[in-house]
């Protein structure tokens, strides 16, 4: 909501993509952890087990993504919808 606010406050009124990736950008850091998790933390070896923990890594950071940037777009565009309707036109 902070990152919308700003671009508003800028007058970029393109602020839809904006809050959904800003929502989304939670799925980075969630790979990137499954990364170091996987060279760090495990002990697998082999193609197929590389093959399914970073396939199913991915899914999960995509569909997260997915989920996070729809709630951080539907509450901008409810704080936007807030904010416009308390505006007065002289």
């Amino acid at each position: 909501i902070i990152v919308v606010y700003l671009c508003l406050n800028a007058e970029n009124y393109l602020w839809q993509w904006t809050a959904f990736a800003s929502g989304a950008s939670m799925s980075i850091y969630v790979f990137l952890y499954g990364v170091f998790f996987f060279f760090f933390k495990t002990s697998m070896n082999g193609f197929l087990q590389t093959a399914f923990y970073f396939g199913y890594t991915s899914l999960i950071a995509l569909n997260l993504g997915i989920l996070c940037g729809t709630i951080g777009h539907f509450s901008a565009s409810r704080f936007v919808r807030a904010i416009f309707k308390n505006v007065k036109v002289d």
